[in-house]
């Protein structure tokens, strides 16, 4: 299990848990701080075991409830995963939704011309040079007939790293954020898109591309060493016409 830390407002796991009064105290493995809530359960077990009250000519002291832990869901509901089955077996899965720009993916001011985030003049927009490759529109409808199966958007990710098509993999995600900005594995994708892209830049480039830079560089090096070959045999002959040799 997961929460939100109060003071680094950070998704972690509990380092160490504790109850106290009826409290539960959540200490953060990444800053160490402590989370209070009461959770709804102990709350009723609590009213329950107290029973009916009695007058008393005391004053009951002021009970101030504990802030609620903000505890974050780490999967999709059933009708998220059942609404992005139904959108792979649609006419078009990969259509931006109403309202939102066909290139950017922000949302549309109604009666604009053009987009205010990009700068898309609508009326020219031209769908086709934003489709995805045959094998990442493969994978992406098949991650939507399995959309809460984790690996299969691993899978996914690591497919378009290869292909040099990061980019397109996050705007299909941007699309279903679209469709469903609720959605957890949504959001998920879209922020490992970002994070595999400012990782290492260096390592999504085509395999292709770095056979011939190694092939490259194989040959300089031959060329390098030719030249040095040859100085130094001009060298050995000038030293040697210096000293009367023939």
């Amino acid at each position: 299990m997961r929460f939100l830390c109060d003071a680094c407002e950070r998704l972690a796991p509990p380092a160490a848990f504790r109850v106290e009064a009826g409290v539960l105290v959540m200490t953060c493995a990444r800053c160490g701080q402590e989370s209070r809530a009461r959770p709804e359960e102990a709350l009723v077990a609590a009213v329950a075991q107290a029973g009916p009250q009695q007058p008393s000519a005391e004053p009951s002291p002021r009970i101030v409830p504990a802030p609620s832990l903000k505890v974050v869901a780490l999967r999709p509901s059933e009708e998220q995963v059942r609404d992005a089955a139904a959108l792979a077996r649609s006419g078009d899965p990969f259509a931006v939704p109403e309202g939102f720009c066909p290139k950017c993916i922000a949302a549309r001011r109604e009666g604009a011309e053009s987009c205010a985030s990009c700068g898309l003049t609508f009326a020219h927009f031209d769908a086709g040079e934003y489709l995805p490759s045959e094998p990442l529109r493969t994978a992406w409808l098949s991650v939507l007939e399995r959309w809460d199966d984790r690996d299969a958007h691993d899978r996914l990710l690591s497919l378009a790293v290869g292909r040099g098509e990061l980019a397109m993999a996050g705007r299909l995600y941007r699309i279903r954020l679209a469709q469903a900005p609720d959605d957890l594995y949504a959001q998920r994708g879209r922020d490992e898109v970002v994070r595999l892209a400012t990782a290492s830049p260096v390592s999504f480039a085509p395999a292709a591309a770095s056979s011939s830079s190694g092939r490259g560089q194989l040959v300089a090096g031959l060329l390098f060493f030719f030249i040095l070959l040859v100085v130094g045999l001009l060298l050995f002959r000038q030293f040697r016409m210096s000293f009367g040799g023939p």
